[in-house]
């Protein structure tokens, strides 16, 4: 497998965005998030770059994808919280239920906004 298709596996397939008390509503990530940029076809996105960072609360990935459509960078911005929830049968840490949160960011780093949860 070569580094492009390793990046691809980090990206979740889909996000779920709240809509308040309708449920939830499952969205794609194969698409490009920059305003005024449409494009949705996965072969038009090259993910490039990864950084990983973490802490005793929660990981955090980068994602760099080019879109070959707009000729931008953006950066999905993945953090899984790592102790959303007790479990409730179990003592055992490794138990807790977490939680991944999806940001984007333009290639400055500047945050675009929380896209939803995965």
């Amino acid at each position: 497998m070569d580094d492009y298709e390793d990046l691809r596996q980090e990206i979740p397939s889909y996000a779920y965005i709240s809509l308040a008390r309708r449920g939830m509503e499952r969205i794609s990530l194969d698409a490009c998030f920059l305003p005024g940029c449409d494009n949705e076809d996965i072969k038009l996105l090259e993910p490039f770059k990864i950084e990983e960072s973490e802490d005793d609360e929660k990981i955090t990935k980068k994602i760099y994808i080019k879109c070959k459509k707009c000729n931008r960078v953006y950066i999905l911005k993945l953090e899984t919280l790592k102790k959303v929830a007790k479990p409730t049968k179990s003592t055992n840490e490794a138990d807790s239920l977490s939680l991944g949160i999806v940001y984007i960011l333009d290639e400055n780093g500047k945050n675009l906004g929380h896209l939803g949860y995965f």
